[in-house]
């Protein structure tokens, strides 16, 4: 395939915006037809054009058809909501103002609340502006509401018969088959087998799964919990799959009988969560029994790795102290390195690959539309889903969050390009506001380089429509022969040539449609040039006024922090454990970490959200995102584990005591490093070092205490001897996870800087 054809398949594929424009471009014009013609007051004319261009072109749900109709529906009622209200305070200066900015952050700050809000903010708004800039009094409002209603009636039932959208994912299913593949190699192991053909089967999906979410595109949409979700996912199924577990056929072998009860469960939650992330056609799923299955299955697997918790110490206690769990102390794994928790404890690796399947079974529910396991997920075990949407809520009620950052600079921006309307009367006071609100963006260069290619746009799309207006100003009929036509570039230009093509096809749409409405010719351009200029203007001093860095740099900040107050927890965790004579509290440990969580996660919403070409590529961010998380949730894994002084009357045993100072300090450099770290992704450094291995020193240490607990017998020391090589364990994983790190924090900090123009 070649020549223009290709180049419109690799554009776009499955040509879904061609045939989204197409279907605008038959009715648009049909409506703004009828209802010019049929009814006498203009009012009724511009909103059914203008409505259909924001139900048509601006918003777009997907989905099952339901739940399509239902959010249509839901922006139609709220569309005549705001319609009411703008006309209301339309003839009041002041009114308008204030209203424009309460309204304005009200619509684009309850994005957070489902999918369906933030796709349609864009549309709301537009909903809004229109009756607001355009003023009239209160007695229009009827008017303007049935040419809303006209719009929406022909628009939804056109979207919803006419080409709807395709609602597979092949990343979903891409997700689904290395999650199956996964489940089929846990069900390998739990059987003591290890088949060659599934780890070759995991390697190959994983590859293409990593092909996959790297082409695969975000729109502004990306805000839905979904599409969130979705990269959450790729991120934990590669933990997943990198666990140790996975990998060292040695130490399935050698489980007793909880750890293998963990792996059954592991395997099942896997098969479960696969047929939760999309049907044999890649839909998304919507069977409350399917989401019902995999909670209960991930809430089980949640108690049996408490269960094989108990069992391991146990079986060590039983047998009369330490030494006694697989290979022995200090012995080496298959590929020759130290691990010591594995030898002495081979049910830790199914517990941990228990605790990260948990993590894909919450990601995998969300990507549903389901309340995760929050339990696990946010160690608030016990509260409710009210309460956790409300921790979630006050989270974003901080100049901290990138949605309410955002979503207050956009009022701002949208009551500042009212004011000036009320303030200059310019005579298409609507365009000021658009202008503001299509280019406003979380970047300020971003802002002035889409405010210059705003404006640059408009003056060549009020070049071609100046000509054409000298032409034919005076010929109607013309003019509606060339509205379809401009609406179908309007609709196309911006996705397959570029921004200024759009902004260019839609000012020659406009400078067509008011030449209709009210015949003028072409000064009708020449007005939007000034208005769209002034509106971009206002813009820019918004945008360097308040926040002047974007998404990337704010999810830069949120990384940063939530590093720190990770590891922090983590070594609040550790320091519990191992000063047992004393009681150390980590709720506000745990409490700063999931407040630093939900302010990643808002944060890694908005850069989703973001409009535009990525600054720093999606998978770079998602590694970044889930190896803060998997810190977390480390951290809340050692600070559930129970404290055990020795018993009364004993002391402490000098190896023990030397070997828990050693590993306080392993984890005070680790925060240290960490601390170094988030300086690098908040831009307060440019390079930084791997963390020096200190392997030799705190294995030494520890050897030494296991073996001492077991020559003098001191059974209520086994627990603590346990935990500290769980805690060393979980060290090592970090080790080798801030090689990665390091990685994808090279690319993040040599792609920040750069400016999408």
């Amino acid at each position: 395939m070649t020549g223009p054809t290709a180049w419109l398949q690799k554009r776009d594929p499955g040509l879904l915006i061609v045939k989204r424009a197409v279907r605008a471009t038959l009715v648009m014009p049909s409506i703004f037809a009828v209802t010019h013609f049929a009814f006498s007051d203009p009012q009724v004319g511009l909103f059914a054009a203008f409505g259909s261009f924001a139900l048509l072109l601006l918003v777009e749900f997907t989905g099952r058809p339901r739940t399509r109709l239902v959010s249509y529906a839901g922006l139609y009622v709220v569309g005549c909501v705001l319609i009411a209200i703008g006309t209301v305070v339309s003839t009041d200066k002041v009114a308008a103002v204030v209203v424009m900015g309460v309204v304005g952050f009200a619509v684009l700050f309850t994005g957070i609340v489902s999918p369906q809000v933030a796709t349609a903010s864009t549309a709301a708004l537009l909903t809004f502006v229109l009756p607001v800039s355009v003023a009239q009094p209160a007695s229009a409002i009827g008017w303007r509401l049935l040419g809303w209603t006209l719009a929406a009636v022909c628009c939804i039932a056109a979207t919803m018969l006419v080409w709807p959208p395709p609602w597979h994912d092949d990343l979903r299913r891409r997700l689904a088959a290395a999650v199956s593949a996964l489940a089929r190699l846990a069900d390998a192991r739990s059987g003591g087998g290890d088949e060659p053909a599934a780890r070759a089967t995991v390697t190959a999906e994983l590859d293409g799964l990593r092909r996959q979410f790297a082409a695969t595109p975000y729109p502004p949409t990306g805000a839905a919990a979904g599409a969130v979700a979705l990269s959450k996912l790729v991120g934990r199924v590669e933990w997943v799959a990198g666990n140790t577990a996975m990998v060292d056929h040695e130490h399935w072998t050698t489980e007793r009988a909880p750890a293998r009860a963990v792996t059954e469960k592991v395997a099942e939650t896997l098969h479960r969560a696969a047929a939760v992330i999309c049907d044999h056609d890649a839909h998304p799923v919507d069977d409350p029994e399917l989401v019902a299955g995999l909670r209960e299955s991930a809430r089980q697997l949640d108690g049996l790795i408490a269960e094989a918790l108990d069992a391991d110490v146990s079986s060590v206690i039983e047998a009369g102290g330490a030494g006694t769990g697989g290979a022995g102390a200090g012995g080496a794994s298959a590929g020759g390195e130290v691990d010591l928790a594995g030898d002495l404890d081979p049910g830790f690796h199914a517990r941990a690959i228990g605790i990260a399947t948990e993590m894909v079974a919450d990601a995998a529910l969300e990507a549903a539309g389901a309340q995760p396991v929050w339990e696990q997920h946010l160690g608030v075990a016990g509260d409710s889903t009210t309460s956790v949407f409300g921790h979630r809520l006050l989270s974003h009620l901080s100049f901290r969050s990138v949605w309410f950052r955002n979503a207050l600079r956009g009022a701002i921006g949208l009551a500042l390009a009212v004011a000036v309307i009320e303030v200059t009367n310019v005579q298409h006071g609507f365009w000021v506001v658009l202008g503001t609100m299509s280019v406003l963006r979380s970047n300020a260069l971003g802002t002035g380089a889409t405010a210059a290619r705003a404006v640059g746009g408009t003056a060549l799309g009020f070049v071609v429509g100046s000509l054409l207006m000298v032409g034919i100003a005076n010929h109607i009929s013309l003019l509606w022969v060339l509205l379809p036509v401009a609406v179908l570039i309007a609709g196309t230009a911006p996705f397959l040539v570029s921004f200024a093509a759009g902004q260019a096809a839609f000012t020659v749409m406009v400078v067509i449609l008011f030449n209709i409405i009210q015949p003028i010719g072409w000064r009708v351009g020449l007005t939007r040039i000034e208005d769209v200029a002034m509106g971009c203007g206002v813009s820019v001093v918004v945008g360097f006024l308040f926040w002047p860095r974007g998404a990337t740099a704010a999810l830069g900040r949120a990384l940063s922090h939530a590093f720190v107050a990770s590891s922090a927890y983590m070594a609040d965790a550790v320091d519990r454990l191992t000063m047992t004579r004393r009681r150390l509290d980590t709720s506000q440990g745990q409490q700063e970490s999931n407040q630093a969580y939900l302010l990643l996660d808002d944060a890694f919403r908005q850069f989703f959200a973001e409009r535009g070409a990525k600054v720093v590529p999606v998978d770079t961010m998602a590694r970044l995102f889930t190896g803060s998380n998997r810190l977390r949730i480390a951290a809340y894994t050692l600070a559930t584990l129970s404290v055990h002084p020795p018993a009364p009357g004993l002391d402490e045993l000098e190896s023990i005591r030397i070997a828990e100072a050693v590993l306080r300090d392993s984890y005070a450099q680790s925060h240290r490093w960490y601390e170094q770290f988030a300086q690098l992704l908040a831009d307060g450094r440019t390079s930084l070092p791997l963390q020096p291995p200190h392997d030799e020193i705190l294995h030494d240490t520890l050897r030494k205490a296991f073996e001492e607990v077991g020559t003098e017998q001191r059974g209520d020391r086994v627990q603590t001897a346990l935990q500290m090589l769980w805690c060393d364990e979980l060290l090592e994983n970090q080790n080798q996870m801030q090689a990665d790190l390091l990685a994808s924090a090279d690319l993040f900090v040599r792609h920040r800087g750069r400016v999408l123009i």
